[in-house]
């Protein structure tokens, strides 16, 4: 569902003739940005909520963009945010809905988002750091990613701020009240606040052209996001280098994400790089576990870096034992040749990272930059001198501080 029916008052100085959503960047719609991305995630249907100019949605886009169906669902009089969705709602096919703001973009992975939503069945929104957070009003996080308050806009204020991008369950939808004025921010937000309400936290690029001066940087911001598209990958070790060195790892409650990872990878995010595990996991090939709790193990890391605001793009095991002589296993190169073909990434552009030997030698087979953090095994194995990594650093958030300032 994409909220598209305000007046857009603030950038009518400049945009008069349609609504803020339309507003041309570049010689596009804005929306049409907002569009590819939700294409591009696999949505197969948007509901376009629109009211001021409505017709010019209907004449622009029609009811197909690409392989993706639109919807118009047009209000009458004024509802408000929360009342077009509750008018949209008859639209609805699912236990819930991707909403998202027409006039604003935010350079996440939206598919991941709605996969890690979906997962904890919670209304979940986009929290998003930028520079000046003022503006916006800022948001009160918990440790887990619950949100504890919505502060009110004030000059200096830090910290993220609602990026206008929800994942809302059917029951908060049909719970807003029908046929009147209701606003998303003030009254259904705030509402679920102690009750559900969480936020992952990304580290990536967010533009509102909700007045004259951010609308004016538009084509400017989105040069340089396309820029940074040209593909980069950050290949990481499971244990170890993410997390606490457990001995053959099978239970989900001993994940513990290890000091700097975070900070680091959120910071590779921001630099536009796509992050992928490859992992040994003989265990399971030594029988000492199966494949379900690998997956298990997997999924707790995943989760608790998405609480985080870090997703990963895949992640790839070797399940065989050493002596079965496969083509998987670390230092053997094709699960690493499998995460750059998904990734679309060349090896020059590629950098991987972990606490042993065969995590440098794996990168260097393919031309690959290597890094070898000291934690997990790391410090052993630099004392060993047993591989010749690029660099070698304590830590992920280190490492990452050094790598997007080269």
């Amino acid at each position: 569902m994409v909220l598209a029916g305000g007046m857009g008052t603030r950038l009518r100085e400049v945009v008069a003739d349609r609504p803020k959503p339309l507003a041309l960047v570049d010689g596009a719609p804005f929306l049409q940005r907002l569009l590819d991305q939700l294409h591009a995630a696999g949505c197969r249907r948007a509901v376009l909520c629109t009211g001021h100019l409505a017709e010019q949605f209907v004449a622009t886009f029609g009811e197909r963009f690409g392989a993706m169906q639109l919807v118009h669902s047009v209000e009458r009089a004024p509802l408000g945010t929360a009342g077009a969705l509750r008018q949209a709602l008859a639209h609805l096919d699912d236990d819930g809905a991707l909403v998202v703001n027409g006039d604003s973009w935010c350079g996440l992975d939206v598919g991941a988002f709605v996969a890690a939503a979906r997962v904890s069945a919670e209304p979940t929104l986009v929290a998003v750091d930028v520079d000046e957070a003022g503006r916006y009003g800022s948001l009160q996080l918990g440790a887990r990613g619950e949100v504890l308050a919505f502060r009110e806009k004030a000059a200096g204020a830090t910290g993220p701020i609602n990026a206008g991008i929800y994942w809302l369950p059917r029951a908060v939808l049909e719970g807003i009240a029908e046929g009147r004025q209701v606003s998303l921010e003030r009254e259904v937000l705030p509402a679920l606040v102690g009750h559900g309400l969480r936020a992952v936290r990304v580290a990536a690029p967010f533009l509102d052209i909700g007045v004259p001066a951010d609308y004016a940087r538009a084509s400017e911001f989105f040069a340089a996001v396309d820029a940074g598209r040209a593909r980069r990958l950050l290949v990481v070790d499971r244990d170890g280098t993410l997390i606490v060195e457990r001995h053959y790892l099978s239970d989900p409650a001993a994940v513990e994400l290890l000091p700097g990872v975070v900070e680091g990878l959120r910071r590779f995010q921001q630099h536009g790089y796509q992050i992928a595990i490859v992992s040994n996991q003989s265990g399971v090939g030594r029988g000492y576990f199966d494949e379900a709790a690998m997956h298990a193990v997997n999924d707790e890391v995943l989760q608790q870096l998405a609480i985080c605001g870090v997703h990963v793009a895949n992640v790839w095991c070797c399940t065989h034992r050493p002596d079965e002589g496969c083509a998987c296993r670390k230092p053997a190169p094709d699960l690493l040749d499998a995460a750059l073909q998904a990734a679309g990434c060349a090896p020059a552009r590629c950098l991987v990272v972990g606490d042993k030997a065969c995590d440098v030698d794996l990168g260097r087979r393919r031309g690959a930059r290597t890094a070898l953090v000291r934690t997990g095994y790391g410090r052993q194995t630099e004392l060993e001198r047993g591989c010749e990594p690029d660099v070698v650093v304590d830590d992920l958030e280190q490492l990452a501080a050094l790598e997007t300032s080269r």
